[in-house]
């Protein structure tokens, strides 16, 4: 067999191929290849003796025919490998006998598919890159993994998952999977390495500083580039033109660009149409840089002035978002910090009187979802909505990431909301939980009403 070289992995930067991305140890942009094997001796170290963590790739998508979209790599298999292509990886818990074993399955040389789509990882880079203590080819997966994992304790494995790597591998994952399902043996794979990927290491947390400070930058620039009849989609196109420019792969979910009344569309997402004179702009928007998102969302007058009234319900919601990054300490709970942006933007609405006869405890009661139907915040990392099997129940840790994102949206009725009917404003920051306080990530972009004026009137 011929040796196949370390560099022909066209599919994935490495320090060899581009050492202007890749500093000195680093398989992946930010992270040494000592976290990502430490980060498996962490996944061997949680399983029980004789278990065995199964984790496949993301598989490719098509947009039609053979046309794939651009690769997005699964964010447990990315977290544990640093490998942004499609294989197999499986980790064996540690024993006295030896440490963490780290075993995966590569595609075989395919040269009609390397000329279309760039050469895979190979056995070589596989080892000698990405640390694999055993490689094998994907033909040989079916029958190396159902003796593996017929040995094994237990098996941890997020089940439907074969869905998503090699276009070889699914029927050879399943049936290798056979044995441990049918000896009912297999427990969800997220319940282990999802506490592990909520808490950030110092490399993540700069990484995730970075892609936080690019979106705020790109929001700025929006600002700058707003006035009475900007279009939608102009400013949805200059957010992403901005964050690509700098090095993000992708958005970390489709923009929302909305103007005016449509500011109270929690998720719109149409962006087409111009907006005018006296309008609110409503941007909710991040990016995904080096694997790391931000979400980052500012509501901002196109004129440069917010009205009275625009101001009003402005004011309430950044109170009520300062009280609730200040409450983002160790030992804090999501819930709790939830229940305070649901007191504060209540006792607004009183004081405003948008709620007639209602004081502030009878609005946080029952009457706030009206205005207020989503959640203050979420876990941000890999994913925008990071680590879903982490409660909101769960204390905050240091290295905890999270956004905080109050919001009002009054409906566009004018006989039940008078003047403020139809007004929208979300102010959303990435926060990450410190030993000392919490550190706002994407603070390039301010949310002082004065500060924003002054950038949209263009003298800032």
């Amino acid at each position: 067999m011929t040796r196949e070289r370390v560099t022909d992995i066209s599919c994935q930067p490495i320090r060899d191929t581009h050492p202007e991305l890749l500093a000195e140890g680093e398989i992946w942009p930010g992270l040494a290849a000592e976290e990502f094997a430490a980060r498996r001796k962490r996944l061997a170290d949680a399983l029980p003796p004789g278990g065995v963590a199964v984790i496949p790739a993301a598989s490719r998508t098509f947009m039609t025919g053979a046309i794939p979209y651009a690769y997005r790599q699964d964010s447990d298999f990315l977290y544990l490998t640093g490998i942004d292509q499609q294989a197999v990886a499986v980790v064996e818990a540690s024993s006295p006998m030896r440490d963490a074993n780290f075993t995966l399955y590569v595609p075989d040389s395919d040269p009609q598919d390397a000329t279309w789509n760039g050469s895979k990882i190979n056995a070589e880079a596989a080892a000698e890159v990405f640390g694999a203590d055993e490689v094998y080819h994907m033909s040989e997966m079916e029958q190396h993994l159902e003796s593996l994992l017929g040995s094994a304790s237990r098996v941890f494995y997020d089940q439907g998952s074969e869905r998503m790597t090699h276009p070889c591998a699914p029927l050879k994952l399943r049936a290798a999977m056979h044995i441990a399902l049918q000896q009912r043996q297999v427990e969800p794979l997220r319940s282990v390495i999802h506490p592990m990927r909520w808490k950030k290491s110092a490399s993540e947390l700069s990484l995730l500083r970075q892609s936080g400070d690019l979106s705020a930058q790109a929001i700025r620039k929006c600002m700058q580039a707003s006035h009475p009849g900007v279009h939608e989609h102009h400013l949805a196109a200059t957010f992403e033109y901005e964050c690509k420019a700098k090095g993000a792969a992708r958005m970390a979910y489709p923009s929302v660009v909305a103007g005016g009344t449509d500011s109270c569309t929690i998720h719109y997402l149409r962006n087409n149409k111009r907006v005018r004179d006296g309008e609110l702009m409503l941007m909710d928007a991040g990016c995904e840089l080096h694997g790391y998102c931000s979400d980052v969302t500012r509501t901002w007058p196109v004129s440069g002035t917010y009205t009275k009234h625009q101001r009003a319900i402005y004011e309430i919601v950044l109170d009520a978002q300062r009280q609730c990054i200040e409450a983002c300490r160790v030992g804090a709970k999501l819930r709790d910090v939830h229940h305070l942006s649901v007191r504060v933007l209540s006792e607004g609405l009183a004081l405003l009187g948008i709620f007639p006869g209602l004081d502030g405890s009878a609005i946080a009661h029952n009457a706030y979802r009206t205005v207020y139907p989503h959640s203050v915040g979420h876990w941000l990392g890999m994913d925008t909505h990071d680590t879903c099997g982490i409660t909101h129940d769960q204390p905050m840790q240091e290295g905890v990431v999270l956004t905080i994102e109050p919001g009002l949206y009054i409906p566009d009725d004018p006989d039940a909301f008078g003047p403020y009917a139809g007004i929208g404003v979300r102010i959303e920051d990435d926060v990450a939980v410190t030993r000392d306080r919490p550190e706002v990530l994407s603070a390039g972009v301010p949310v002082q009403a004065a500060e924003i004026e002054r950038i949209v009137q263009g003298r800032d």
